[in-house]
């Protein structure tokens, strides 16, 4: 009897397809390996650049976003300026106006001015002193130098006769100088020598009486430092200036 050979050439075929199978599964290994190597290297700086460009986004989202915030300060401040330059020249309008209201300034009463109001007739000797030295108007102006436009010239009188809470802040607007003062001052429902009237459109003026008792106030006006009669314009409030009663 013929021993059978089937089972040794099917054991010998299975012992070479296993290798085969081994060697093509390593191949597939290595090749997907090296397709997720190719893929990292390639892929790799993409996504680098992805969140280098996401951050130069967020970036550039920031910039418009202070930008936005910048243009609407501009904006307002544009305004703002519009409004004072509508306001300034307004004033300049009515100049032509206050001739009539003009208040002759009369320098021989401030020697009975000085038995009664010592510190208001030294205030009013200052500004007579100015207007002799040709100072006149200059819109923010905060010097004699310079000039001064009304609540400057107020305030400057009275930081020189060195009444407490007054202060000019460089740069400060006349609206801006004007509403300082009005707030720092304390309030009077009527005025005494040497107070201070406010007037609409910024006007801050000093609160005194002739020798016949007529009242007059004076301080910087666009045509320079003038006395008024206090009915040139309806106050829109009075402060107490700070230099005794």
């Amino acid at each position: 009897m013929r021993p059978d050979r089937s089972w040794d050439n099917m054991a010998g075929s299975h012992g070479k397809v296993l290798p085969t199978l081994v060697v093509i599964q390593l191949v597939v290994a290595i090749l997907a390996l090296g397709v997720m190597v190719y893929v990292g290297v390639k892929i790799g700086p993409l996504l680098k650049e992805k969140a280098q460009l996401e951050a130069d986004i967020a970036g550039y989202k920031r910039e418009v976003a202070l930008l936005k915030g910048s243009l609407e300060d501009t904006k307002a401040e544009l305004q703002k300026t519009k409004k004072e330059l509508e306001e300034t020249s307004k004033r300049l309008q009515d100049t032509a106006d206050m001739a009539r209201y003009m208040h002759p300034i009369e320098p021989i009463g401030l020697k009975a001015m000085f038995s009664r109001y010592p510190r208001q007739a030294e205030a009013l000797e200052q500004i007579l002193k100015l207007k002799q030295q040709g100072v006149g108007w200059h819109l923010g102006g905060q010097t004699p130098e310079v000039g001064f436009d009304s609540p400057s010239f107020a305030a400057y009188i009275l930081k020189e006769l060195h009444v407490p809470g007054v202060m000019i802040a460089p740069g400060d607007t006349l609206l801006a100088t004007s509403r300082r003062l009005y707030e720092s001052l304390p309030s009077v429902t009527k005025p005494k020598v040497g107070d201070l009237v406010f007037y609409p459109a910024g006007y801050v003026l000093f609160y005194f009486k002739d020798r016949n008792g007529k009242p007059y106030v004076i301080g910087m006006t666009p045509v320079g430092i003038a006395a008024l009669d206090p009915g040139f314009a309806k106050p829109v409030g009075y402060r107490k200036s700070g230099l005794g009663h």
